[in-house]
């Protein structure tokens, strides 16, 4: 006897990375929000009687293997970079993203690809 699979809100899922990027054959492109601080108010007894959160700032991890010297690896830390893929979640900030670490990996084993990692991040408030 056939069994039956019902998908519900399928349209809604998407698998994988959206879009393609310049620079990288791209395999993880990770988004995390999040205040840039949270400082706790405190009663005289050591309660906590409140919080202060500061505006959101959002960090974006690209992962893949190097395909050129334009796009996400020809970004700096200087200039704003606007990637192919959405990292607008959470109420994430809309300036630009600043280039914090690059990295290329190039090592002997059974493929022929350079890796790369790179971090960025914009916070509220920098174009």
């Amino acid at each position: 006897m056939a069994s039956t699979v019902t998908l519900v809100n399928v349209t809604s899922q998407v698998s994988g990375v959206q879009s393609p990027e310049t620079g990288i054959n791209i395999r993880s492109f990770k988004t995390v929000v999040e205040p840039e601080f949270i400082k706790l108010a405190y009663n005289i007894d050591g309660s906590v009687k409140g919080k202060a959160v500061g505006p959101m700032k959002k960090t974006v991890t690209m992962e893949g293997e190097y395909s050129g010297a334009t796009g996400v690896m020809a970004a700096v830390a200087t200039a704003s970079f606007t990637p192919a893929n959405s990292s607008a979640y959470f109420g994430a900030p809309t300036t630009g993203l600043y280039l914090l670490k690059g990295e290329v990996t190039e090592a002997r084993d059974d493929g022929a690809w350079r890796d790369v990692n790179c971090e960025f991040d914009c916070h509220l408030g920098i174009p």
